[in-house]
């Protein structure tokens, strides 16, 4: 294809130039990091990837110091940057323009000319491996939200690129290889999709551009294997305008749907088919609940429930466990949160010794 053929030649002539950092932008899913990776692995140079956010912290980068596993003594544990400048990887720092400033200004050291880096808590300076190269990509910061406009001065230490939307035809083809669907189906879908952002520049109802409809959306509504033209439009109501908090999102969608699909929708009836299990009353509500979770678990897709506290998200979430025979648990989440209440945390042991003594005498026993 055409567009990414053009792309991988655009940021393998960055490369040619030395070992500068190369800064890639452009909207999402148009293949920013996929491309790096692809060219990292056709040369054969390890591969990493940093996810940034708001609440990055440098230690994420650089290391902090942490319990030994064996010894429970502190020691430094070195961050995913340190480890990929000794290793020689190549490392993509993805949604650059939404970490904080005290991210961007530990990264000044390594994009001077000097090229090194310093580890404050150790005072080591780790000089890059010869292979080693970064990347960084980011959106555009006026089409969406949260993403903060890089100074030009910081900007100047990157060799920029623009990548821009995958073409509509180069879509579809994509669509139908990936999705394994029709070649009529992908048009169908392509259609949709690019007569929603028109809809968004003329009537100015979306908040962005691709607030409303991503190439992400398009890949599980392929994915859902429809069988028929009606089939493809009724995914294409619960996928993107069951999202839809405002009534005239929802209505836009159904009025694009049944234009260019030629079919006819009716919300009411797509869930009237849910049989709902045992302590749950039928309305609409609930039941338009259920299937739309039902089929998001059907295709293996991870599922946002938005609404008001009594509405039943949690209680569906239950009794679909119920019914699948999957053990379901929960994890009750407030602003003051840590990533250690889900993934886990260094803690101390009270009466260490009596316990490793206890522990000995019943391997000794067995």
């Amino acid at each position: 294809m055409h567009s990414v053929k053009s792309k991988i030649i655009d940021l393998a002539r960055a490369l040619t130039t030395g070992k500068r950092p190369v800064l890639i932008q452009g909207p999402t899913s148009s293949g920013k990091t996929s491309i790096v990776a692809y060219i990292a692995r056709l040369t054969g140079h390890p591969f990493v990837r940093i996810n940034n956010h708001e609440h990055t912290d440098i230690q994420e980068y650089i290391g902090s110091y942490a319990p030994d596993p064996e010894t429970g003594r502190p020691c430094f544990k070195e961050g995913a940057l340190v480890r990929a400048l000794r290793q020689g990887a190549w490392v993509v720092l993805d949604e650059l323009n939404l970490a904080p400033f005290d991210v961007l200004e530990a990264l000044n050291q390594l994009l001077d000319d000097n090229r090194e880096l310093l580890i404050p808590e150790t005072q080591e300076v780790v000089k890059p491996h010869p292979d080693f190269v970064l990347f960084a990509t980011q959106n555009p910061p006026g089409l969406y939200g949260g993403r903060k406009v890089l100074s030009r001065t910081f900007r100047n230490r990157f060799i920029e690129l623009h990548f821009d939307d995958v073409p509509k035809d180069e879509l579809e083809v994509i669509l139908c290889q990936r999705c394994a669907i029709a070649p009529s189906h992908a048009n169908k879908i392509v259609q949709v999709f690019a007569e929603l952002q028109r809809r968004r520049q003329r009537d100015k109802i979306f908040e962005q551009k691709h607030s409303f409809v991503t190439l992400r959306d398009l890949f599980r509504w392929g994915g859902r294997g429809a069988l028929g033209y009606q089939e493809l439009a009724e995914d294409g109501y619960m996928l993107l305008a069951e999202r839809s908090q405002g009534e005239e999102e929802k209505a836009t969608v159904k009025q694009v749907l049944e234009d260019l699909v030629n079919v006819t929708i009716n919300p009411d009836s797509l869930y009237q088919d849910v049989t709902l299990p045992k302590g749950f009353v039928a309305t609409n509500a609930c039941k338009r609940l259920f299937k739309l979770v039902s089929r998001c678990l059907q295709f293996h897709e991870p599922v946002l429930l938005v609404g008001d506290a009594g509405s039943g998200k949690t209680s569906v979430c239950e009794a679909l466990s119920s019914f699948a025979n999957q053990r379901l648990k929960s994890v009750n989440l407030h602003r003051n949160s840590e990533v250690g209440d889900l993934l886990g945390s260094q803690r101390p042991i009270r009466q260490r010794a009596e316990k490793i003594r206890n522990a000995l005498e019943q391997l000794a026993q067995t």
